[in-house]
């Protein structure tokens, strides 16, 4: 009785037998960046968020000092969608307290941050500290994430200027970035199309 694989494996040993070497391939890789420094910039990012948005209320002022350290470390120790996804939260809770509040402009300046947030701990997940990225796959969504981060600073310069006047149709335009922004920033990839 004969094996089912006795035709693949005599196709392979005359593949072997020819003596035929194989062809050369070369491989190189471009500039790159080390993992550590993604993986170092996350949960400082963190906590610049949680700070920064922290330091816009009079409500707590000792609790989130100690939840953005919290967060942070946990962004450190295990870096992911995770620990951003809930520093933003924590960030925007913390705004409701904001001595601005209902609506206070820095919000428009922390939504950049809050997205970079969430960049980095895609990045931070996905590389070990010893890991390379190249630049070029830095550069892919190089683009999206320029024009986001461009568009909110912008917004954010506008209302700052216009702080202390009516600027309801602001306040509307602001949401909608915002949630532009957070449809994005919470994708599951890294800028593929769907």
């Amino acid at each position: 009785m004969t094996s089912p694989l006795a035709p693949v494996r005599a196709w392979w040993q005359a593949r072997r037998g020819t003596g035929r070497p194989l062809p050369v391939v070369g491989v190189g890789t471009g500039p790159a960046l080390p993992g550590w420094t993604l993986r170092a910039a996350f949960p400082v990012a963190v906590l610049t968020l949680v700070v920064g948005a922290g330091a816009r209320t009079t409500l707590l002022t000792d609790l989130y000092t100690v939840v953005a350290v919290v967060l942070a470390t946990w962004g450190a120790l295990r870096p992911g969608p995770a620990p951003a996804h809930v520093a933003v939260v924590t960030a925007a809770l913390l705004l409701l307290g904001s001595t601005a509040a209902p609506f206070d402009p820095a919000v428009l300046w922390l939504a950049p941050l809050g997205y970079v947030v969430t960049r980095l701990g895609w990045w931070a997940r996905v590389l070990a500290g010893i890991d390379r990225v190249e630049l070029a796959a830095l550069r892919r969504t190089l683009a999206r994430d320029a024009a986001l981060l461009g568009t909110s600073l912008a917004l954010a310069g506008v209302a700052w200027a216009l702080a202390g006047r009516p600027v309801a149709w602001l306040v509307a335009l602001g949401v909608a970035a915002l949630a532009a922004l957070a449809w994005t920033g919470v994708r599951r990839d890294d800028g593929e199309a769907r």
